[in-house]
This record gives C-alpha cells, structure tokens and sequence, in this order.
C-alpha cells in the first residue's frame, strides 16, 4: 500500500482508490499530525470548491470550502469518522485561511524593462527585471529603466545610479537621459555636485568625478545647488554645476536616445538569434538527443518538427503560435485547459536531462505543467512548478518504491513572470541526485532514493493527460515556450551554464 505522501497525492490528483481510501482514514485517524500535512497541500482557490454542504457534528462545512473532488471526505469514510480528523485540523484550517488572506508584497520601485549588451559591474539583471532601492554599476551597453513613478531613464554604461524610491534616484557616475511625463512631475536626480527636480520635461545629465553638467531638451528643471538658491533651466538650455556657472546651449546628440536604443537592440537581436542557430546545430548533432524543439516551424503547422536525429515530431494542441525570444524566433503561447504538444519521449533512459526556454505569465494551478509523462506510476515523470513557486520532477514509484518530489526552494515569484527564462532538470543515477538549473545557476541538488531507470513515454508539454475521459485534473501552462529539448544522459554543469546564458 502507498504510504502517506502518495495517498495524499493521489487524493489531490483525484486517482485515489477505494481501497487507499480507506487506508487514508486509517493513517489520519492513528497519525493525527498528518492532517497538517494534508492541509499544506490544499490550495484554497483552485481545489476547494463547491459541491455540497457537509454536515459535521456541532458545525456545517459551506460549500466554498468542500473539494470538488471524486472522492470527498464522505467517499474516504464515514462523515462521522472524519469529523474527528476535521476537529483535530481546525486550528490549522483556520490559520491557513488567515495566511492565503494576506496579500504578496514587492519593495521595488522601477523594472528594467530594455537593454542591450549590457555589462554589470554590479549584480548581472535582465530585462524584465523589477529593481528595488539598491546601487546599480553598468559596466558598458545602454539600459532603460521606467521608475514606477512613471519617469523613464536611459543610462548608459559606464555608469553607476543609486535606486531611493519610485520618484527619486542618485546618479554618480556616467551619462543619463530622462523623459518625465506630466504624472512624473517632482522626479529628482540626486548627484554629487548638486538636485535636479524634474517639472516634466526631457534632459540629459553627464557626471564625471571632476564636473557635472544637465541639458535641458524639453520642458523645465529646477537646479539645486548647496548653499545657492534654485535656478530653473528651460528647453534648449545646459548648465554646469561649477561655482561660475553659465549657460550652456543643450547638446542633444551628446546622449543615448530611443532611436539609438531601438537601432542598437535590432542589431544585438540579429546577433544572438544568429549565435542561437549555430549552438542549435551543434545541440541536434549530439547522439544523445532524443528530442528537440526549437519551434521555427511554419506558424501554419500543427506539428512541432523534432531536430534530434531520432524520434518523432509533436503534435500542437490549441497552443498558438507567438514570437520567441528574438524577433525571428518563434514560440508557442500556452493559456487555455486545452492547449499542450502532445509527443513521444523514450520508452525508458537510465539518465536525463531535460532544458527549456519558457516564459511564466502566472501560476493559475496548484500544478503548471511543463512536461508531464500520461498518467502516472511505474516510474513516470512529472515536471511542473507548484503554486508556491517550487519547480518540481515528481518521479512515480514502481512496484514496491514509493514516489517522490525532488523540488527546489521557492523560484517563481511575481517578479519573475514575464521573463524569458532557461530551465533544466538532470536525472543523475551515478550521483544519485536530481539537480535543478535556472539560467545556468544551479537551484537545487536532491538525493535521490531510488536511482532506476525512468519511463517518460508518451508526454505532453505545458499540459497533463490522466487518460480519465472525466474529472481530469486541470495543470495547463499559463504562459510561453520557444525550446525544448531531452537528452538521454547526465549534461555537466558547463553545458547547461552555457545554455543558459
């Protein structure tokens, strides 16, 4: 008989038998503790829904708060018997609704939201990145940064800004170009030399360790100086912040624009899809492969082409075709309970690693699919990331062992949907371990308990097919895949870090 992790895993997957069941109750009743557990799994908005009202001595459950479920507490046992369990996890019950009643917090104030080759001295970030109060050093490239104020910066590396607030930054090192909309008005640039308040205009600032100078575009700024009273600048104008200041026409071609950046990131585009194809090549000639989608397809097709030089190619259900990466690279979008690729993964591997490129918009589901063997057992894998942002490969047990979790830390907060990321996953029988990658960084190393063979067979991509015809469990992707890829053996550290650059 399964033991308790599997029983309550099969309850909240709706595959629970009569018979484990049965042995459910049995473990609640005689491990009282175990419904702590079995509440940690339950996720109040998508798996407690209405059916009916339970009637439970000396209280009425509402229906909000019974699953909709196959088996529900009154097919596990008698609603007598699980009343006791029911009073036993009150307490708990109660405190979880408190916890999921508290909303998620942010401390950022701005998002990077453009670059191009960009270089940090500091703390490498990607577009896409939301930016709490910190120091920014760019090394070299050009990034834009809209501060949630509604002002939106370009700086351009080397340089070095100083996050304070939504409204308000310092800026040391480097050169800088504003534009401040009307609902920004009251943006300040702090510098060594001297304030400026922004009264909704665009202006550029350049700031080197022996002078700074600002150049007003359009609108109006307010200088302010230590120890001297404020001095308002206007279009076409520029000052110095030296003590003999004067005025100064305003150098427009002197700071990095939009038009600069657009140029500059068309050509950085090209580049990398260029360099992606070569490393694509590369990849499809590695024996090892056995599945590759890079989704340049025909945007008409239905079927996904698989580059590996075996296997076969995936059929496109309900997913639509998107823009990947790059402009020129493309992807499919996954939103809807129908859409998933549905494909043949090997029979059985004694090692695996797994990679893809996805973009997470959010997680909809206790369970969002990224690949998932049909059904589960006999050593199946599921690979999907939990509600709570853990990236987790389920591995179903065989005969005699039971399943097990292998998942990483919290991952997927609200500040990483939306952004492009490279994951993987390695199935290591040698090390015994399962390790997990995000952009080339490793998250997670697992022991594993049973090293065996694994039996992906047929899987589907960014959805889950149980075979049930009814009450199947919903675990649809919310978001974007541009790659794929599976290999039959262990990749190193290095291959998976440059793939993930």
């Amino acid at each position: 008989m399964p033991d308790a992790d599997t029983l309550i895993q099969h309850y909240l997957e709706d595959t629970l038998t009569d018979a484990e069941a049965e042995e459910l109750h049995t473990l609640l009743q005689n491990e009282p503790q175990l419904g702590a557990k079995l509440l940690q799994h339950f996720e109040m908005d998508a798996m407690l829904r209405a059916t009916k009202p339970l009637a439970v001595p000396g209280k009425i459950i509402q229906p909000a708060l019974v699953p909709r479920r196959r088996f529900t507490f009154a097919t596990v046992t008698t609603v007598a018997a699980m009343a006791a369990c029911i009073t036993l996890m009150g307490a708990w019950l109660a405190m979880s609704w408190l916890q999921n009643d508290e909303e998620d917090t942010t401390a950022s104030v701005a998002v990077l939201t453009r670059g191009v080759n960009l270089e940090w001295e500091s703390a490498a970030i990607t577009p896409g990145t939301p930016l709490s109060p910190g120091l920014l050093k760019l090394k070299s490239g050009i990034a834009q940064i809209e501060f949630y104020q509604g002002a939106r910066v370009l700086i351009e590396g080397p340089a070095e800004l100083q996050l304070i607030s939504s409204g308000e930054a310092t800026f040391t090192r480097g050169k800088l170009s504003a534009n401040v909309p009307p609902q920004a008005k009251g943006f300040r640039i702090n510098t060594p030399k001297g304030t400026i308040v922004d009264l909704g205009t665009e202006f550029g600032l350049d700031v080197s360790a022996a002078s700074a100078e600002v150049h007003v575009f359009k609108g109006e700024v307010e200088l302010h100086k230590a120890a001297e009273s404020m001095q308002s600048l206007k279009e076409g104008q520029a000052m110095a912040f030296a003590a003999a200041s004067q005025m100064l026409p305003a150098n427009l071609s002197n700071f990095a624009s939009l038009s600069d950046l657009d140029s500059r990131t068309a050509v950085s585009d090209r580049t990398q899809l260029d360099r992606w194809r070569a490393a694509s090549d590369q990849l499809n000639a590695d024996p090892a492969l056995q599945l590759h989608f890079n989704f340049q397809d025909d945007d008409s097709s239905r079927s996904l082409r698989n580059h590996a030089s075996h296997g076969e190619d995936g059929s496109i259900v309900g997913a639509s075709w998107t823009t990947g990466r790059w402009p020129g690279k493309g992807a499919l979008e996954f939103r809807n309970v129908s859409d998933r690729v549905r494909l043949s993964a090997p029979n059985e591997v004694k090692a695996l690693t797994m990679a893809m490129c996805v973009r997470i918009n959010g997680l909809d589901r206790y369970f969002n699919s990224l690949f998932m063997s049909e059904s589960w057992g006999e050593r199946r894998i599921h690979w999907q990331i939990v509600r709570d942002g853990r990236i987790r490969l389920g591995i179903a047990g065989g005969a005699v062992q039971h399943h097990q979790d292998c998942d990483t830390e919290v991952f997927f907060t609200p500040e990483r949907f939306g952004r492009w990321m490279h994951l993987a996953v390695v199935f290591d029988p040698q090390s015994k371990e399962v390790r997990h990658y995000a952009n080339g960084s490793l998250l997670a190393k697992i022991a594993l308990k049973d090293p065996s063979p694994l039996k992906p067979g047929i899987a589907e991509l960014g959805n889950w097919n149980d075979r049930r015809s009814t009450g199947v469990a919903i675990r649809n992707l919310s978001g974007t895949m541009d790659e794929f890829a599976l290999w039959d053996r262990v990749l190193s550290e290095a291959e998976i870090k440059a793939m993930g650059r």
